[in-house]
């Protein structure tokens, strides 16, 4: 069970995630039939408290564990990384525990007076054992990354999903026939069941590992005074109390949000149909937003130990390698993703959504899919440093120009939800720019503009440019194909087909002409093949060899 380079750690972590969110849409897809809407609407109701529980159950630690055992192996002190794990195990477990006796003992009075929907009793109830074992899980992956191990943190990651996807449809349909309640009180014990599934993948891993480890104990390097368990609780809660702060804060700006834009959408003269229309939309546009950022989460997860290792070693010329590798990957995703959204933001919300009107928002909310990535790498590399504060007040900064721009921007006539949109990617610039110039002044990076941005943006634009082509030809060459074979469902059904299968096409086609320019401006190098899975050091030999990398 070697370390992992952290790029392709990343690389595993988000495979595995992608893994889950396509697990994810059969849940998407086939639960509301099975609960119906009012069913989904008792789970939405009761989420925003099991997700608080959960977050402060776990409180940030994973991260903060992750950095002390990187920097604890880094000395080749195994014993004091199993010491750090062990300590914080305890303290996450106490966490979980009281958490979901607070949540047990409370859901009868939250239903009764936070919710004000005593139906959703019973769906409140089934989430609460998966905030004890969810505190658990977390701090296994917390230790296995700090090990830059990425590999059990993916594989349960996907067995959690598996198992909670699986146990949600089940327990639904077993259930729905004893009410509503009880149908929406199944699918949300799934949580647990696949909290189970991870927490069995996770504690193999770990035993394997521990069998092999300690024969080798004593460590290779002796420490001569063994950190107290009060210096260590102190340090853990240094490290992670302000990225638990972080955690909640975003979600809090967004519960606020969610009030404000209405008000002031109804100070510029739309109605309440048009209102929830438009929060619809622009909800679905935020997820489309997020979903490229998968690899640049997982970048930010991967940088923290691996930064804390370098940092432990005062090996300050490898934590800039890293943070600039970070950066290069951060706008090779990014930069495609950004421009791609942007260009097929309305064809792409049709074929998912059925909404073709979600790509209003979308157009506006995929100039900041880039900053927000930006934001995430950098909060890992700062993270790493120990300078766990500064992504918290960069944040900070960026929910109040968001909120400032949302109460200013959405009241304008003609603007409405499209202002909701700005204010979020310009908050969250804000914060990535601050975010960008506090690593540049903690690591002293100087990387190259040409290699960074300009050798991406150029193959980005012809990609863009082949994409706007690629789509009008698929969706010409489709309509006259449909035609010839006297296609009699509907026009609706007609322009779906059409649609789907150019953007699907467009975006085949984008790919494929993005890595040729990446390979055409030298922008791509073998390490980057070698980052994927199996074949990867035979792809990059074999790119090597014929000149195209470098």
């Amino acid at each position: 069970m070697g370390k992992q380079s952290f790029a392709r750690g990343a690389v595993i972590l988000a495979i595995a995630s992608v893994c889950s969110r396509l697990l994810g849409v059969a849940y998407i897809v086939a639960l509301p039939r099975i609960i119906r809407d009012e069913g989904m609407g008792l789970i939405q109701m009761v989420r925003p408290l099991y997700n608080l529980a959960v977050i402060l159950s776990v409180a940030g630690l994973p991260v903060a564990l992750s950095k002390l055992v990187a920097e604890q192996l880094a000395l080749g002190n195994t014993r004091g990384a199993v010491r750090v794990f062990r300590l914080t195990l305890l303290l996450m477990m106490l966490l979980g525990a009281v958490f979901t006796g607070v949540l047990g003992l409370g859901a009868g009075w939250l239903a009764e007076n936070i919710i004000r929907d005593s139906l959703s009793y019973p769906a409140l109830m089934a989430t609460v054992p998966s905030v004890f074992l969810l505190a658990v899980v977390a701090a296994l992956r917390g230790f296995f990354q700090g090990m830059q191990y990425m590999t059990p943190s993916a594989v349960s990651q996907v067995v959690e999903q598996i198992c909670r996807v699986v146990a949600m449809l089940i327990l639904a349909t077993v259930l729905m026939p004893l009410g509503v309640q009880y149908g929406a009180a199944g699918a949300s014990l799934g949580s647990a069941v696949g909290a189970i599934g991870g927490l069995i993948v996770l504690a193999v891993y770990y035993v394997a590992w521990w069998r092999r480890t300690r024969v080798a104990l004593p460590d290779r390097v002796q420490v001569k005074s063994a950190e107290s368990a009060v210096h260590l609780l102190q340090r853990l809660f240094s490290l992670s109390l302000p990225i638990v702060l972080g955690a909640i804060l975003w979600p809090t700006m967004q519960m606020i949000d969610t009030g404000l834009v209405p008000l002031r959408m109804q100070v510029a003269g739309y109605s309440a149909d048009a209102i929830r229309e438009a929060l619809g939309y622009f909800g679905m546009a935020l997820s489309l937003m997020h979903f490229p950022n998968v690899i640049t989460w997982a970048l930010s997860i991967t940088l923290v130990p691996a930064v804390a290792e370098a940092s432990a070693l005062r090996a300050y010329q490898h934590v800039q390698r890293r943070a600039i590798e970070a950066l290069r990957l951060t706008v090779l995703f990014g930069l495609p993703a950004s421009v791609g959204l942007f260009l097929l933001s309305g064809d792409a919300a049709y074929l998912l959504f059925g909404y073709p009107q979600a790509g209003e928002p979308l157009r506006v909310l995929a100039l900041g899919t880039l900053a927000v990535g930006v934001f995430q790498v950098c909060s890992g590399v700062l993270q790493g440093l120990g300078l766990v504060l500064l992504p918290v007040r960069n944040l900070v900064v960026g929910v109040l120009v968001k909120l400032g721009l949302n109460y200013w921007l959405t009241a304008l006539p003609g603007m409405g939800i499209r202002g909701a949109a700005w204010g979020t990617i310009l908050g969250f610039g804000a914060a990535s720019l601050l975010n960008l110039r506090a690593v540049y002044r903690c690591t002293r990076i100087q990387p190259s503009w040409r290699e960074l941005v300009l050798k991406p943006a150029l193959a980005s634009l012809v990609m863009g440019l082949a994409v706007v082509v690629v789509y009008d030809a698929f969706y010409g060459f489709i309509t006259h194909f449909v035609h010839l074979i006297h296609w009699d469902r509907g026009q609706l059904h007609l322009s779906f087909v059409c649609n789907g299968f150019a953007t699907l096409g467009a975006v085949v086609i984008g790919i494929i002409v993005y890595v040729i320019g990446l390979l055409g401006t030298g922008a791509l190098y073998q390490r980057d093949l070698e980052l994927i899975p199996k074949i990867g050091v035979k792809l990059g030999q074999w790119f090597r060899r014929r000149g195209w990398v470098k």
